[in-house]
């Protein structure tokens, strides 16, 4: 079994996701993985799920939710066990993500700590991919789950702090800057992210920035809690002044970023492009915020030759060398081409495959689906900013232009630029426009 918290609860039994009920139902299981293998009375889960005052027909409505769960869960009744006045959900070692999750973390913290950096970022980017939302997200205003959430959250910081300090000690501060900015603007109180940003800004170069950085974040501090920012990084800013050589990095090997192959051959640096200044500036406004965490979708058409791919190119370079990772595909118009091939491309470069679609056209199952390859996009941009460019829809499928819709409904709380690029005007253009923060239209240069 695999269970899922670290998002939206999810059950999964080897590929197949479990039909896990409704919300009374799904929070009788969400609450036993809680307190997974324990025994939890049946007065305590009336208390946690109806409050202090529940109706008569709580416990029997408990009774109803365990027993459909059972029906459900792989080997039910042994699975979700009746023990003294109360009930214990059997789980495994390893099939619950947020096991998962701390396992990756202490395992990442240790080898930091023993020097092994680029061990330590492997660890640590893996335990990050598990997560697929804000934890128990169905249950963000439950009493019962409010206690975890906060702990879970807490942690999935602390975790994005330890891979940044991990591939700071690897020399990727160019890459990490673009990331930095926007987790300090996010939390402007913590104090370890200014640092690791002062600290990425300095080894770029970047001097000014840096003491800018520690200017905020002093302001900040006095502003909100009347306190001075704390000694290490005080220490940090008279180091930066200083030009202190221990600043400098000097890592044995400094490997790529995870993922930097996602830019693909050819896609490293485009040639300077003329006459589209102001077509870039748009775009490149539509970059900062995907870099701040507030995803964009731009739709780009015109007929042949009027240079949308190397528009589209051009973009990708900005992006690459702002640290964001690089996705592309493209639609296939010689015939065969499997569903959801733009996708599968693009899925690729983030180093996945797409998982399977549905089969026929079942609209749950492709709903289902839709949200799994989403939240795939959501955790990627969770670790590292995305550019998911999907060339040459005109011969897209159905099936990829209703995906793309379906993504960029969900874009503004993503890290991540979503350009659309096709021939004149593709199948669903109206759909897709009103998710789109522009819609240009290129046209011949002379």
């Amino acid at each position: 079994m695999d269970y899922r918290i670290l998002g939206p609860l999810q059950a999964l039994d080897g590929d197949r996701a479990l039909a896990l009920g409704g919300p009374r139902q799904r929070a009788v299981l969400a609450l036993l993985l809680l307190h997974a293998n324990e025994a939890v009375s049946s007065e305590m889960i009336v208390h946690e799920l109806w409050g202090a005052e529940p109706p008569r027909t709580a416990a029997k409505a408990l009774q109803n939710c365990v027993s459909a769960l059972r029906k459900v869960l792989p080997a039910g009744v042994e699975t979700l066990r009746s023990v003294r006045g109360g009930y214990a959900l059997r789980v495994g070692p390893g099939e619950l993500d947020r096991d998962r999750f701390e396992t990756l973390l202490a395992e990442g913290r240790a080898l930091q700590a023993e020097g092994d950096a680029g061990a330590a970022v492997e660890r640590l980017r893996a335990a990050l991919a598990l997560w697929h939302g804000r934890p128990l997200s169905d249950f963000a205003f439950d009493e019962f789950a409010q206690d975890e959430i906060v702990r879970l959250e807490e942690l999935h910081l602390a975790a994005v702090e330890e891979k940044l300090e991990a591939e700071l000690a690897l020399g990727l501060h160019p890459h990490l800057v673009p990331e930095l900015e926007a987790l300090a603007s996010r939390h402007p109180l913590r104090e370890r992210l200014r640092g690791q940003l002062m600290l990425a800004l300095y080894r770029s170069g970047r001097q000014a920035e840096a003491l800018a950085v520690y200017r905020n974040a002093r302001s900040a501090l006095l502003g909100e809690l009347g306190i001075e920012p704390g000694r290490d990084l005080q220490d940090l800013e008279r180091a930066i002044l200083a030009q202190d050589p221990a600043l400098d990095s000097s890592p044995t090997a400094a490997p790529a970023p995870a993922r930097v192959g996602a830019s693909r051959p050819g896609r490293r640096a485009a040639p300077p492009l003329e006459g589209r200044d102001d077509e870039l500036e748009l775009l490149e406004a539509g970059l900062e915020d995907a870099l701040a965490g507030r995803g964009r979708l731009f739709i780009v058409v015109g007929g042949p030759g009027t240079g949308k791919t190397s528009f589209a190119d051009a973009i990708a370079s900005r992006a690459k060398d702002r640290g964001a990772a690089i996705l592309w595909g493209r639609g296939w118009h010689g015939g065969g081409a499997p569903a959801y091939w733009p996708w599968r491309q693009a899925i690729r470069d983030a180093g996945q495959e797409l998982p399977q679609p549905p089969p026929g056209d079942d609209d749950a199952a492709r709903f289902r689906f839709f949200e799994v390859v989403t939240e795939l996009i959501r955790s990627e941009a969770a670790q590292r900013p995305q550019l998911l460019v999907l060339d040459d829809l005109q011969s897209a499928d159905e099936g990829s232009l209703l995906l793309l819709e379906f993504l960029a409904s969900e874009l503004p709380e993503m890290a991540a630029l979503v350009v659309a690029v096709a021939r004149d005007d593709p199948p669903r253009l109206d759909e897709l426009a009103r998710y789109a923060t522009r819609t240009l239209r290129l046209e011949g240069l002379p």
